[in-house]
């Protein structure tokens, strides 16, 4: 991905947005019931995560982080570029089978989108397993960080390390404080500057951004409901993962819950061969 070079009037520029935005989560009230933003700047982010617990390798992947003035989006742009080009493709006419032969080479990153909701203090969460979209809503974590001394250059900006435990992982970041936006990648915030860089402890899941662009297009952050779309099964975090754990660790069971059957499975040799039993590696756990 190319890399966005900043320089002295930008960096001012977005210090003096993310400050009206500091100003307004400071100053944030329970009644305010917004249901679309619009994103005022880009947060780029490369990701590894360990997917599997026995996987000796890890995936890579380019999320964004849309920062307005109220909502924060953060996805996967491998997955919005793979499903904004299947779309036109559709709406061109060709059959699944074309669609999937055209976008075969395309990367696939996360279907998680997360939507911070600073005024009400809130996460919506979507996500897809297999062909079912789940949404979850949660209360966004903004306390409990260990703030220490060390010092840290990322993109030009100097950023200072913090810590904390958080579900059931530790994460050590690095936050810009000339950045005042207290976001930060995938659910992690609530310090006081964006945070450039997050890693967990056992190094099975980081994010380290690699530039920031001033949006001059209208970008619209819209916060998740399942009453826009019924096929969204509204769930809770704890249960989301345990039926990600389910499709993940016996993937034939799941698929034949659908009502489907697996005629064969073949090998990156054309070989049949069985589903592999696969232990799932999650981010995040609950109590």
């Amino acid at each position: 991905m190319a890399q966005f070079t900043l320089n002295t009037k930008l960096q001012e520029t977005i210090g003096r947005i993310c400050l009206i935005v500091l100003i307004f989560f400071v100053s944030r009230n329970s009644v305010y019931s917004q249901t679309s933003d619009t994103a005022l700047m880009r947060v780029h982010y490369i990701s590894y995560s360990k997917k599997y617990s026995d996987s000796k390798r890890k995936n890579k992947d380019w999320n964004c982080l849309d920062i307005g003035g109220s909502f924060s989006k953060f996805y996967s742009m491998n997955t919005w570029l793979l499903d904004s080009t299947k779309n036109v493709l559709v709406a061109a006419g060709l059959s699944p089978e074309e669609v999937f032969l055209k976008t075969r080479s395309m990367n696939q990153g996360s279907e998680d989108i997360i939507t911070k909701d600073y005024a009400n203090s809130s996460i919506g969460f979507v996500s897809k397993i297999l062909v079912q979209d789940y949404f979850y809503q949660e209360p966004l974590e903004m306390a409990e960080w260990n703030l220490e001394n060390d010092t840290l250059t990322i993109l030009d900006y100097m950023c200072y390390k913090a810590h904390k435990e958080f579900r059931g992982r530790t994460w050590v970041v690095w936050y810009a404080p000339d950045i005042p936006s207290m976001d930060g990648p995938w659910k992690l915030a609530g310090l006081p500057g964006l945070i450039l860089k997050a890693q967990d402890s056992t190094g099975d899941f980081s994010f380290e951004c690699d530039g920031i662009e001033l949006l001059n297009k209208k970008v619209v952050i819209e916060y998740p409901s399942t009453l826009k779309n019924a096929r969204i099964i509204k769930t809770d975090g704890k249960t989301y993962l345990q039926i990600k754990k389910k499709s993940v660790e016996d993937l034939k069971s799941t698929i034949a819950a659908r009502g489907y059957t697996i005629v064969s499975v073949t090998d990156e040799h054309g070989v049949e061969s069985d589903i592999p039993k696969r232990k799932m590696n999650s981010i995040e756990k609950y109590d």
